[in-house]
């Protein structure tokens, strides 16, 4: 056998064993992002569970807001003097419901998606935006109308349930209003309580609606 033979079947076998690597290589990277990809499938299918979570959330802390509001209104009613006690129904100087309810969204299977990277991997333009929409610009003013809120309470809420409770009957409560002491606080706080309903969570149901409408074009392009 001459060199020339035993040069030309040196490369043969070296380019094979080349292409055999690559080939395996190939294979090792496709199998890899197959998995990425079937596991941020899975993601975007939990971020949509997450969503219509929230979507009920909403609705049940709109539908809260809306009876804090009638009792707002009542009171100021009372420190008008536009209503006789015997229209009243007293159990409301008790029941504080509606008054300090606010939305906490769901954002684990999100926050799985970023921390792991997948989130990065949508090519879905459209599906990205939304998410950023929904995750960071309305998430972000919901998290700081929340703060804005809870300072609110903080500096009023307490305090005046307490003084309402220090109060023997309704008659006293009543004169209490009377006396006007709370009536900017109640104008502040039915102010508070509709811009929070008509400016945040319209927003984020807004937001969350159209995510959820662009997950679902998406999940259906892919099956």
């Amino acid at each position: 056998m001459n060199i020339k033979t035993i040069l030309t079947r040196g490369g043969i076998e070296f380019l094979a064993v080349l292409l055999g690597i690559s080939g395996s290589l190939w294979i090792d990277n496709y199998s890899k992002e197959k998995e990425i990809y079937t596991a941020l499938n899975q993601d975007i299918s939990n971020i949509k569970l997450d969503i219509q979570q929230d979507l009920e959330e909403i609705n049940k802390i709109d539908s809260l807001i809306t009876i804090g509001l009638a009792k707002i209104d009542l009171f100021l009613k009372i420190t008008n003097k536009q209503i006789s006690v015997e229209e009243l129904d007293t159990t409301i100087f008790s029941n504080f419901t509606g008054f300090t309810n606010t939305f906490f969204p769901m954002g684990s299977s999100y926050l799985v998606a970023q921390n792991s990277g997948r989130i990065n991997k949508i090519e879905n333009q459209k599906l990205l935006k939304s998410i950023s929409k929904y995750y960071q610009n309305s998430y972000e003013r919901l998290k700081t109308n929340n703060f804005m809120y809870d300072d609110f309470l903080n500096l009023n809420y307490f305090s005046f349930r307490a003084e309402l409770e220090s109060k023997k009957t309704n008659s006293k409560i009543i004169k209490l209003f009377e006396s006007g002491k709370y009536k900017v606080l109640f104008l502040e706080w039915r102010n508070r309580r509709s811009l929070y309903r008509s400016y945040v969570l319209k927003d984020l149901k807004i937001s969350a609606k159209q995510l959820l409408f662009d997950i679902d074009n998406y999940l259906l392009i892919i099956e």
